[in-house]
């Protein structure tokens, strides 16, 4: 949807300057004068198809001991990197998102719900990372083969391009002349042409949103297999007002 807003104030310029003719007085209208101006909203948008996957998967495990869960969970992730690492992913594109490590209790609740005793069970932990695949094609495989290295928790995926930035500077020049199209449509019709560019406002770019929720993997490692990867493709879109001043 296009915004178009004209401001013509000369009815009002004539009205002020036939004032003093009424009352016999001299008026300066310099100050009153305003320019006028109209403003229209450019949009342009392309589909992309992503080249890239960020998977995000994590290792969680329990052991009654805090010492013994760190030691475990730390060797399970050393193991998923290695992997990760075995198949050409360069150590930029691995990020370790987050270490934790929690004691674990078994409650006993009454009739209504309050816990009445608390057992302490032993301690999780969680280690967390998320890596860029850059050959999207080895994502669905890769998952695969992290799974049956140890990774039981799968966190998510999302997709990526790219040249993202050409892509928008270039949406962003199809804008600017979409606004410009549709503020000439409508000065031709009003024997006016356009002058100089006095605003130009725009909005953040945004693609469609894509990935997937976050989800448990518990499958066993006997069952581990490629974990399907469909990109699909993103419209990538963006919007510029653009404010001229009228000239006759």
């Amino acid at each position: 949807m296009s915004t178009f807003r004209l401001r013509l104030p000369l009815a009002w310029l004539v009205f002020i300057a036939a004032l003093p003719l009424a009352i016999g007085a001299p008026l300066n209208i310099a100050h009153a004068q305003q320019v006028p101006t109209i403003t229209t909203n450019g949009v342009a948008s392309t589909e992309v198809v992503p080249d890239t996957a960020i998977i995000s998967l994590g290792v969680d495990n329990e052991r009654p001991k805090a010492a013994d869960a760190a030691r475990d969970n730390a060797l399970a992730a050393q193991a998923i990197v290695g992997e990760i690492k075995a198949v050409g992913i360069e150590a930029k594109d691995i990020k370790t998102l987050s270490v934790t490590i929690s004691p674990d209790y078994d409650e006993i609740r009454d009739a209504n719900g309050y816990v009445t005793k608390r057992t302490l069970r032993g301690y999780a932990a969680h280690n967390s990372l998320s890596v860029r695949i850059r050959d999207i094609a080895k994502a669905g495989v890769l998952a695969g083969q992290l799974i049956d290295k140890g990774a039981n928790r799968f966190e998510g995926i999302a997709f990526d391009y790219t040249q993202k930035e050409a892509k928008y500077d270039a949406l962003r020049g199809d804008a600017v002349r979409d606004a410009l199209r549709k503020a000439n449509s409508y000065v031709d019709g009003l024997g006016l042409k356009l002058g100089r560019v006095l605003e130009i406002a725009t909005q953040a770019p945004y693609p469609a949103p894509a990935g997937m929720s976050p989800k448990m993997l518990g499958a066993a490692k006997s069952e581990a297999a490629a974990v399907p990867v469909e990109p699909g493709s993103e419209v990538l879109r963006t919007e510029v007002q653009v404010t001229w001043e009228l000239a006759q």
